[in-house]
């Protein structure tokens, strides 16, 4: 069964307004470069830039070190 099984597709807009299905993969690089105006959440659409995103990478910490 598992042969048949569908690959999960994201529903994207692109900034000139063009819509399209993505892999989440994909998506990740799209968000990072800019690319994509909305996609869609199982929640609802989100807009990049004004709803809360995937982030790009690690944050850097800036505060005193506290691990032994």
């Amino acid at each position: 069964m598992g042969y048949f099984r569908q690959k999960m597709q994201i529903n994207i807009v692109y900034k000139n307004g063009v819509k399209d299905h993505v892999s989440p993969a994909l998506l990740t690089t799209l968000i990072n470069s800019k690319q994509i105006e909305q996609f869609e959440r199982s929640s609802g659409w989100v807009t990049v830039g004004i709803d809360s995103v995937r982030s790009a990478g690690k944050v850097c910490f800036t505060g005193a070190e506290r691990r032994a």
